[in-house]
């Protein structure tokens, strides 16, 4: 498992063993400018994650000076469905750029690779079993204004592990302060809805026999084009 760049601080753990709480709500805290992107529309990210467990516990993340969370929200689920939550955010190195992450109520779990340089970020963009084999996949977009590529990972042990890309999607216009799209659930089947490249179609991706695929669903004329696909016909 790779190092893990921040403090977790814990309360009360002498009283309440960690090992038997769950996360029940995770956000991100502590504002701060000392990243100048300002991909999400304003000047500030986050330095901390705090996670509160089910027992009342409150667990917090405190970043070093040279890393961010560059994220409009601390995302809770069961990423490896095991039935206990974890939190996905991006964080970011602000030399080398984001990557994300996945946190437990012991600290840093799992990461990808950061991106490689700075300025350069990812967009998370659903989670559900794309491909039909029973397992949970995460979804998330390489560079939404650049590489324009959909990336599908999976949640093993302390690993995100590859498992297949697909270029010419995205899902976030630069100052945006939203991440446009994600899971459609229909006829028990899990799809991404996103925008295709150049933002004028709406795209769904499914998992074919060959991997995912995209078609469009009709051309995007604004944000809530993309957020009415997400609901089953």
């Amino acid at each position: 498992m790779r190092q893990i760049a921040a403090a977790l601080v814990l309360a009360c753990l002498a009283a309440s063993p960690l090992a038997a709480q769950d996360i029940a709500s995770a956000r991100l805290i502590q504002p701060t400018d000392r990243y100048d992107h300002g991909v999400l529309g304003d000047a500030l990210e986050w330095g901390g994650l705090e996670m509160r467990l089910t027992n009342g516990q409150r667990l917090r993340v405190t970043l070093p000076q040279s890393r961010v969370f560059e994220d409009v929200e601390a995302r809770l689920s069961d990423f490896d469905g095991d039935g206990r939550p974890e939190v996905m955010v991006v964080e970011t190195d602000i030399a080398t750029g984001g990557s994300l992450a996945i946190y437990d109520a012991t600290g840093k779990r799992a990461a990808t690779a950061h991106i490689g340089q700075t300025h350069r970020w990812l967009a998370p963009a659903g989670w559900g079993d794309f491909d039909g084999d029973g397992q949970i996949e995460i979804a998330y977009v390489d560079r939404p204004h650049l590489a324009r590529e959909l990336v599908f990972v999976r949640l093993v042990g302390d690993r995100l592990i590859e498992l297949a890309r697909l270029k010419g999607v995205t899902n976030h216009r630069i100052s945006d302060d939203v991440i446009s799209g994600g899971l459609r659930r229909c006829n028990g089947r899990d799809s991404l809805i996103l925008a295709n490249a150049d933002w004028s179609q709406v795209t769904e991706v499914t998992w074919g026999a060959t991997g995912p695929q995209a078609r469009a669903l009709g051309p995007l004329r604004r944000g809530a084009d993309i957020q009415a696909a997400r609901r089953c016909p």
